[in-house]
């Protein structure tokens, strides 16, 4: 029988070579001069060190907690950034700045008074949710946009993979845990996988290639963004 650490080590490698694995299809494939796939490649890179780091720290320092809110942070930012709502109306993009600008200070705030230990949690699943709405959001514009071929656009396996992402953290923050024992290796495993099935989608996007010209700028923030 295999035990649960061998189960937990050979998923948290797989889950850091996933999230490595966009940046290096669209290095391979020389497609970052797109905005969008930069982005990618950007939140690809910072995710493979989020679980490099995860994985080497011990669970237990407090140096393990601070590492993972500031990536967490730091990747809920950029992707954040991705997700915002096109430039028109431009009282809609201004709107989400102030309230962009407004959560993040009130995270970094809570964070510097309560420690990352005992308000991580409670800070992790208000990330999800904003994410959720803004992905949400994000899918409502795609559809409104009249793009035909909305399955080639890399900004929809992003989002796709956003809210599937969003949505396992949220039915992972439900689980009771103690911190302790078997329960902590099983929602190691449970982390690596949601990483695994994000970065899926991720791939997707990287691997993307549009056959239409007529949709090749939806492949940025030009038209789509800004």
């Amino acid at each position: 029988m295999v035990k649960a650490g061998t189960i937990q080590n050979i998923l948290c490698i797989i889950a850091m070579l996933a999230a490595l694995a966009p940046a290096l299809i669209i290095l391979f494939r020389r497609v970052w001069q797109s905005d969008i796939l930069n982005f990618l490649m950007v939140f690809s890179l910072l995710s493979f060190m989020h679980q490099l780091l995860a994985g080497i720290m011990p669970v237990n320092q407090i140096s393990y907690h601070f590492t993972h809110a500031a990536f967490s942070l730091s990747e809920f930012i950029l992707l954040l950034f991705l997700l915002r709502p096109p430039a028109k109306p431009k009282w809609m993009r201004d709107l989400f700045h102030i309230f962009s600008i407004a959560f993040l200070s009130v995270i970094i705030t809570v964070y510097a008074i309560m420690g990352a230990t005992s308000s991580g949690s409670t800070v992790m699943v208000l990330q999800n949710l904003i994410l959720l709405a803004a992905a949400i959001a994000g899918v409502i514009q795609l559809l409104k946009s009249d793009e035909v071929f909305i399955f080639q656009l890399p900004l929809f396996w992003i989002i796709a993979g956003t809210i599937a992402f969003s949505c396992m953290e949220l039915l992972l923050a439900m689980i009771p845990y103690n911190g302790n024992g078997q329960p902590q290796r099983e929602m190691a495993i449970m982390q690596s996988l949601v990483i695994i099935i994000r970065s899926i989608f991720f791939i997707i996007a990287a691997f993307t290639k549009i056959k239409n010209p007529a949709v090749k700028h939806t492949t940025g923030f030009k038209e789509f963004r800004y």
